[in-house]
């Protein structure tokens, strides 16, 4: 609708300049008539007839050329007229060319593409929480379309090779270093606490009668009655103890909590032994076949996980994840080498891309082109270009004239005048 709206407007412009210009050379033929019978009794009227004469000629002049642009004049098919449907699929490949050697080249969208920061930009995006839920819903409602349309073998494969690519050029310490940062920032692995120790309690209850037995094993002159006192005992210290870390967010065990990932997260970033301990680590795996079968048995679950339809509102889990999403962002921001190494790798993935692909873009424009209608892209280039090119029509009207004005002057300084 906007569309159809716009090129009314068009129309109706276009309408309006032609019949200004149309009128101002009838109205030149008109003064030229007067001048031309009014002359004899008015001498000075033969500036203003050498004036309409040369409007006329450059009037008409222009009014031929505009025509030949995208029609015959008069329909009368004279060479080197109706250049715009006669040249059409030439046009197209020249406008493709064109676009492609003076837009898309490699040092244009470099230069272009260095101004904006887009790495800056897309970080500080899902940085934003809203944000990150948008980008969370938007990928939870298109995977399933795309695990079903998905080979599975082929795709395990493909994430396989580049995990164990990425895996083995990355900064394992320093990126793990950074995604605990993120995770634990305003308190969030406290969350853990919250999740794990009621697991625990439940779980030490659950083997109270395990733990007697293994305790008499290893007491062997004690009678039973006293072996079940101990542990009962210090199983109900242990879960009191517990249940006190879980309702007392100051807990002096939260705190050390606290300072344990804090110092584990400073080791991963500066003690070298834990950098060469994970680099160990790193060549074992890929020395393996475990990351493969992690890959596999985790895109499994994630496309059965993904298959199913989502409850009325969508998930929790939703939130959870972008609120991971948005923290892991926050905290690529405040690493400025890490943005220039984004930034530098989208430009070079970009300009590989425009110099394996970027003749496609002429291809596409010059079929573009070559598909639409003869009289279609007529309507369409004289829609956008129409009224510039009716001012050419007025502009050659007068320019014409104050040439025959010049010309007459001319006569007169030279005693020719009629």
């Amino acid at each position: 609708m906007p569309q159809l709206a716009g090129d009314a407007r068009k129309r109706a412009k276009l309408r309006q300049m032609k019949l200004v210009a149309t009128g101002a050379l009838l109205a030149m033929a008109l003064v030229f008539a007067l001048c031309a019978h009014f002359k004899a009794q008015v001498p000075l009227l033969g500036w203003l007839q050498a004036f309409s004469e040369a409007a006329m000629i450059g009037g008409l002049a222009d009014w031929f050329a505009v025509v030949a642009l995208f029609g015959h004049p008069g329909g009368v098919p004279l060479p080197h007229t109706a250049i715009v449907p006669t040249n059409k699929d030439r046009i197209g490949k020249q406008l493709g060319d064109f676009v492609e050697q003076n837009f898309l080249t490699p040092e244009n969208i470099r230069a272009r593409l260095e101004a904006l920061d887009i790495a800056t930009a897309v970080v500080s995006w899902f940085a934003e929480g809203e944000h990150a839920r948008a980008a969370i819903a938007v990928l939870r409602d298109e995977l399933p379309r795309f695990a079903r349309a998905a080979d599975e073998p082929e795709i395990e494969r493909a994430i396989a090779r580049v995990v164990n690519e990425e895996l083995a050029r990355i900064d394992l310490a320093n990126l793990a270093a950074r995604l605990l940062s993120a995770l634990t920032r305003d308190g969030r692995h406290q969350g853990v606490l919250d999740d794990l120790l009621p697991v625990v309690v439940r779980r030490l209850d659950l083997y109270r009668n395990e733990m007697k037995l293994r305790f008499g094993r290893k007491s062997l002159l004690t009678p039973p009655w006293v072996d079940s006192f101990i542990v009962d005992r210090f199983v109900d210290g242990i879960i009191d103890l517990i249940d006190e870390i879980a309702r007392n967010p100051e807990h002096e065990a939260r705190r050390e909590f606290d300072k344990a990932v804090r110092q584990f997260i400073r080791s991963l970033r500066t003690d070298p032994s834990m950098a060469a301990k994970i680099d160990e680590f790193r060549g074992s795996l890929l020395r393996g076949k475990t990351i493969d079968a992690a890959v596999k048995s985790a895109w499994r679950a994630v496309a059965t996980r993904i298959a199913t339809p989502p409850a009325p509102g969508g998930r929790a889990s939703d939130t959870w994840l972008a609120g991971i999403l948005a923290s892991v962002a926050a905290e690529m921001l405040e690493d400025r080498g890490l943005l220039d190494r984004l930034n530098a790798n989208v430009l070079a993935a970009i300009e590989a891309g425009l110099r394996r692909f970027g003749n496609q873009f002429a291809v596409l424009i010059e079929d573009i082109v070559k598909r639409w209608d003869t009289r279609e892209v007529s309507e369409r280039v004289e829609l956008e270009l129409g009224p510039d090119l009716q001012y050419i029509r007025l502009n050659g009207t007068f320019i014409g004239g104050l040439a025959g004005v010049a010309l007459h002057a001319l006569q007169m300084a030279a005693g020719l005048a009629v």
